[in-house]
């Protein structure tokens, strides 16, 4: 079984994923490929013109879908059932619906204040301080992190109306708990048919 998880920041994936796990699920993070690959060039996460620039030169190179590319060569290591977070563009996605027979995808939505809040609760080096940093991270997710505005097409919106299953994270965790157990028991009995 793989899923694949998407929402704009502060959604509440990375909460799903903690869950994921504890349901013995492999996790592959998007986010933290790019981690990688930006320790691997000696770029600090924390200098968003330098990661900018290196993600450009990395999908000029490698292709706009660099990311699913990375995400593959993981999910045919694992046994398990697999969860794949942080998809920010179509052609991640597409690329992913060819190398694997059958994913569901989970949208993750809430308002745009809690996200906000969220990520500054959170505190990762790469996520915005301010709520204009917030707005213009949330614009280039909507264009899955690439500098042309035609590229919303492409973007994680995109992905999310795609969704199989859509949660709604605007209450607790608990709540959250529970839709996602409704969603995941509701995927199992498509599998099973």
């Amino acid at each position: 079984m793989i899923l694949i998880v998407v929402g704009l920041p502060g959604s509440g994936k990375s909460t799903i994923a903690e869950m994921l796990r504890e349901e013995k699920f492999d996790v592959i993070e998007y986010g933290d490929i790019w981690r990688e690959l930006l320790k691997k060039a000696k770029i600090p996460l924390n200098d968003p013109k330098a990661t900018r620039e290196f993600t450009a030169r990395l999908r000029e190179k490698y292709g706009k879908d660099i990311y699913s590319k990375y995400a593959v060569k993981k999910i045919k290591k694992s046994m398990k059932h697999i969860v794949l977070m942080g998809l920010r563009s179509t052609y991640e996605l597409d690329y992913i619906k060819k190398k694997v027979d059958k994913v569901d995808i989970i949208s993750v939505r809430s308002p745009f204040e809690t996200r906000f809040n969220r990520l500054k609760k959170r505190a990762k080096p790469e996520d915005p301080k301010t709520i204009d940093d917030f707005r213009w991270l949330e614009t280039r997710e909507k264009r899955g992190f690439m500098p042309d505005k035609k590229e919303e097409k492409h973007g994680v919106l995109v992905i999310m109306k795609q969704a199989d299953y859509v949660i709604d994270n605007s209450g607790t965790k608990e709540e959250l708990k529970l839709k996602l157990d409704k969603v995941l028991s509701k995927i199992d009995k498509d599998w099973k048919s």
